[in-house]
């Protein structure tokens, strides 16, 4: 039996010593740990072939010689094989993923041992460093194939032939599917370009099918129509996404590569910066005007990337950042002046914004503080002033605001002109006053911020001057009459005053 240890011995007997000599297919018979002869006292010469292999297989001859002849014994070993048998056939179907191992097996027995050979499509295998076949040792009876790094060319259709000398059979055929599910190789990085430039970005993915690849800006698709150049190099297996003319407002934000086949999904996002510089969308205003005492916000409006940063003039001079703010959602720069004084708010305020691109200045805003009228009186020192006549009646005031004040003197409600004007002072005298002096005497000072008004009743005393004509008691009285009803009139013109305070108009 193939494998098996055997025996094959004669006995000679003689007169005399015998030598024996072993022959085999008539060629003197090379012994070693395999083939060993042995030598008994009765003459019997043993042969023991261990492990009866197929070229054992032919006719052994013992001669023995003495000195009266030679004898010789023939016998013919036959080896009897046992015909290839399946035990663990091939799958139907086997999935590999792409880039991986590749293994397919067979258990199969047989005396002797079965060889087998691989073969795809009805062509036969030759292994290689790829491919590599193993066989069974020892006991065992497994027979495995193994592809490294399976392709899709190694699909199709796997089967393997086992024979020996007993005969042979061809086992079941497995029809082998590479696949594999989307995956990045090489991963998108963020980009940071400047405006009116061209951003690229490159990956290299792998997936079997090719999957199908979508570019996304913000979460939706891109396509030629909108620019943007989208190339797949199918040999290195690399994709890239081209936008031109990149654009702050258009294409800052996220870049997205989609990657999609029958055996899964996967993306990745990075982030598109775009690089612009500062632009001033809404200036300050040339001129404004606030009320002493009052707060006002001044503002711009800035586009650009990265976020700039913002610092502050007042005359040619850095302002402190404590009161400025940044209101990063609506791209507002912010300045607050709180109660508005002329000697430390009033002046030229500028605003430079900056980022890593450039920095641009914003036109110059000039900032008045207006401050309501105010009435100082000088003279006289009451509001109600007798005199007797012939003496002298002096009205003096100090008139301030911003806005200058327009000032206006009126007795009993008729305009009357000042004596004197110096600077600020207004001066109203009379040398010697007569009865019709006599009356309600209001100044009235005005700006756009207010109205302020003062009154100085002077009452006249004294007899009267006669001329030529004279003045009768009766004309007297009646001119008296007339004097209250005038200054009564004139009390009720002063109360009913408009005050125009920051544009806005109020009855009082």
């Amino acid at each position: 039996m193939f494998g098996k240890d055997t025996q094959i011995s004669w006995q000679f007997s003689g007169i005399g010593k015998l030598r024996v000599t072993w022959f085999f297919n008539d060629q003197p018979l090379p012994t070693d740990n395999r083939l060993q002869v042995t030598e008994t006292d009765d003459g019997t010469s043993i042969l023991t072939i261990r492990q009866v292999e197929l070229g054992d297989q032919g006719v052994y001859t013992t001669r023995a010689t003495n000195a009266f002849g030679v004898v010789e014994a023939q016998t013919t070993l036959k080896i009897d094989c046992i015909k290839p048998v399946i035990n663990a056939n091939l799958n139907s179907a086997l999935e590999v993923t792409k880039g991986e191992t590749m293994a397919l097996k067979i258990v199969a027995s047989g005396t002797p041992k079965p060889d087998i050979v691989w073969m795809k499509d009805d062509n036969e295998l030759t292994p290689n460093d790829r491919i590599q076949v193993t066989i069974p040792n020892g006991n065992d009876d497994k027979y495995t194939m193994a592809i490294l790094n399976a392709q899709p060319g190694d699909q199709g259709e796997y089967s393997a032939k086992i024979s020996n000398v007993g005969g042979s059979l061809q086992s079941n055929k497995c029809k082998v599917t590479v696949s594999k599910s989307p995956v990045f190789i090489v991963k998108l990085t963020t980009q940071k370009v400047k405006q009116g430039t061209t951003a690229v970005f490159v990956t290299k993915i792998d997936g079997y099918p090719t999957p199908t690849i979508t570019w996304l800006l913000n979460g939706k698709p891109l396509t030629t129509k909108e620019g943007v150049h989208v190339q797949f190099d199918a040999t290195t297996d690399e994709a890239k996404l081209s936008i031109p003319n990149i654009d702050l407002q258009q294409h800052a934000g996220s870049i997205t590569c989609r990657l999609e086949n029958p055996y899964g999904c996967q993306e990745e996002t990075v982030q598109l910066a775009v690089l612009a510089a500062p632009i001033i969308t809404t200036q300050l205003p040339k001129e404004q005007e606030i009320m002493s005492g009052l707060g006002v916000t001044l503002k711009v409006v800035v586009r650009g990337s990265p976020q700039p940063s913002a610092q502050w003039f007042f005359n040619d001079k850095s302002i402190a950042p404590e009161n400025t703010l940044v209101d990063e959602a609506k791209n507002e720069y912010r300045l607050l002046i709180k109660q508005a004084t002329v000697a430390q708010c009033e002046g030229t305020y500028q605003v430079v914004v900056k980022n890593e691109v450039d920095e641009v200045q914003s036109t110059p805003c000039a900032l008045t503080v207006l401050e309501s009228v105010k009435l100082s009186k000088v003279r006289p020192t009451s509001d109600v002033v007798g005199l007797k006549i012939g003496e002298t009646f002096e009205i003096t005031v100090d008139v301030s605001g911003k806005e200058t004040p327009t000032v206006q003197l009126t007795k009993d409600g008729e305009t009357v002109q000042f004596t004197s004007v110096k600077q600020a002072r207004y001066t109203f005298s009379v040398p010697s006053v007569k009865l019709e002096h006599e009356g309600v005497y209001t100044v009235i000072g005005k700006n756009k911020t207010s109205t302020k008004w003062m009154n100085v009743t002077l009452n006249v005393t004294g007899a009267p001057t006669m001329t030529g004509a004279g003045i009768t008691e009766a004309n007297k009285a009646t001119h008296v009459s007339q004097v209250q009803n005038d200054r009564a009139a004139a009390a009720a013109s002063a109360v009913n005053t408009e005050f125009f305070p920051t544009n806005k108009k109020v009855r009082r």
